[in-house]
């Protein structure tokens, strides 16, 4: 192993693709493996900095991605499982439990969002390397004895069913210590760059990486400074430290430290070192230059709105001084309390934008039917929940005069409850309405839906060959056509992801439950919370 640092003004990037573009010359396989946040942007900087451009000996990846390349073509006779079947396996476990047999979490057993994190808490534990044994420290330990019984469960119905749900790292490891990809990977060099810490599952993958592969190369941000240092608790390097450190212990290497030929951006040199000093206590004779302040802005602004606005009106001064938008990075602390000023603002300003993160497929009008339908089943036919079904846009060929008039009398009428829409409509106000023409579309409207809602309890796979048949009653599959036919190019790629999303999770529903007896209920919060978890590949239209 190799270890390598540099200042923050210096370009670490470029120093790495020096030594990916080195070894690759040498005829080695490089993979430059960067956190998942930052590979898309990783990519282009390294494109940028090969004298050629390009390369089909370097690969810019992720760790997970990378052990795609070497299990690809490994044959697994095991079902494969994503997140959405996984949600699946929990549902089933918490379908056979009794409210008694679960101490805490009883009440809990349908919810999806309780269904959700079990998932998520399932994939921390693989990440972390641990069981659910190892979580001696919660605050009761009736918890830990519910969540014991419920992943024991899970664990058993996933050997029982030979599912296969282990992580893409956890499939590379096991092939690493079988011994098949020694020759491969004692061509392979591994770049790692844009981490300050490993997770348990990729320290334990590095460890055994670097017995086998040709080399790993790791660099990070510090200074010369911050890592002589005896005391480096609060300093702004204290992360990075504590990271080189711990690898120089474990692979007996001592981290070199490394600059380009290039002067680098001198006001940015001097702003970190006095950065630097403010938090490790100690003092340096500099001073802020005139040059520095125009080289570093701060902005006080009154609201996150006006702080945004502030941002899209600079990237278009920038845009007007020659720069293009692949040079323009912003930076956010909290994506979440961003996004929607964010995505405003700038289309306001008519400026493209990629979030490096993934979105939410929930308000897609498919995802918004399957969430209407469930509604309707559970909450009897309340009006609300029937009326975002009809106005979905999938849902039967009707005219929008129609629903807009169905709309108009269901809330004159105050219709409510399932015995209500499938009896005739009486009210009225002076003739105002022309019954006989709202009874027909009532009939067209809810006919269809009761049929399906109304099916008694029986497997899985009968339930789903009703819904297929329900979905063509109701011309679900011939809207979805039709709204990605007039979509534009990023509508299109969404609409053919939910779609896609959609048919895999009847797939799991089949292969999960196909056998199982379920209510419509049931069968229905299934499909409503596999389309929630679902998210949208977010890949940047430049890359």
């Amino acid at each position: 192993m190799k270890l390598l640092y540099t200042d923050m003004s210096q370009d670490l990037t470029e120093i790495l693709t020096e030594q990916a573009s080195s070894y690759a010359q040498k005829g080695k396989r490089v993979f430059y493996i960067a956190p998942s946040a930052l590979s898309f942007e990783k990519e282009r900087k390294v494109l940028e900095y090969l004298p050629q451009s390009a390369s089909f000996d370097i690969t810019v990846t992720r760790f997970t991605q990378m052990a795609r390349y070497f299990i690809l073509n490994t044959s697994n006779p095991k079902t494969q499982l994503d997140d959405t079947g996984l949600a699946m396996i929990f549902y089933k476990v918490l379908l056979h439990m009794g409210d008694d047999e679960l101490k805490v979490y009883g009440r809990l057993r349908k919810d999806s969002n309780f269904i959700n994190q079990l998932v998520d808490l399932y994939k921390e534990l693989q990440q972390a390397n641990m069981t659910v044994l190892d979580l001696q420290h919660l605050d009761q330990v009736e918890k830990q004895e519910d969540l014991v019984r419920i992943f024991s469960a899970a664990q058993d119905l996933l050997l029982a069913g030979d599912f296969d749900n282990q992580s893409k790292l956890s499939a590379f490891f096991k092939e690493i210590t079988s011994g098949h990809l020694d020759e491969a990977l004692s061509n392979t060099v591994l770049v790692i760059d844009g981490f300050t810490r490993f997770s348990a599952e990729e320290e334990a993958l590095v460890a055994l990486l670097n017995d086998k592969c040709h080399q790993i190369v790791v660099g990070t941000y510090t200074s010369q400074k911050a890592y002589k240092a005896n005391f480096v608790y609060g300093n702004v390097y204290q992360a990075s430290v504590d990271f080189l450190r711990t690898l120089a212990q474990t692979y007996k290497v001592i981290p070199d430290y490394v600059t380009t030929d290039k002067e680098g951006n001198l006001s940015f040199a001097r702003i970190s070192r006095l950065l630097e000093s403010r938090h490790d206590f100690s003092t340096v004779d500099e001073t802020v230059t005139e040059q520095d302040k125009h080289a570093l802005k701060v902005w006080e602004v009154v609201n996150q709105k006006e702080e945004v606005a502030q941002v899209a009106k600079s990237i278009r001064q920038l845009l007007a001084d020659g720069k293009r938008y692949k040079d323009i990075l912003v930076l956010l602390g909290d994506e979440e309390s961003y996004k929607l000023h964010v995505g405003q603002i700038f289309r306001k300003f008519d400026i493209p934008y990629y979030f490096g993160k993934e979105e939410s497929m929930s308000s897609h009008p498919l995802v918004e039917f399957v969430d209407s339908l469930e509604r309707i089943k559970r909450y009897n036919y309340r009006a609300e929940d029937l009326l975002n079904l009809v106005k979905s846009g999938l849902y039967g060929g009707f005219a929008q005069e129609d629903l807009d008039l169905f709309e108009y009398y269901v809330n004159f009428a105050d219709i409510k409850g399932r015995h209500k829409f499938l009896s005739d409509f009486t009210a009225n106000s002076r003739d105002k309405y022309n019954l006989d023409q709202i009874n027909a579309l009532r009939s067209q409207l809810i006919e269809p839906l009761d049929k399906f809602l109304n099916s008694r309890k029986q497997k899985g796979s009968s339930l789903l060959k009703k819904l297929v048949v329900f979905l063509e009653a109701v011309q679900v599959p011939s809207k979805m056509a039709a709204l990605t036919g007039k979509a534009s190019e990023a509508e299109k790629e969404q609409n053919e992801q939910v779609w896609k999303a959609f048919t895999q999770l009847l797939e799991q529903v089949e292969t999960i439950f196909g056998d199982e007896s379920l209510l419509v209920d049931d069968f229905l919060s299934i499909l409503r919370s596999g389309m929630l978890a679902c998210d949208y590949r977010t890949v940047p239209v430049t890359v």
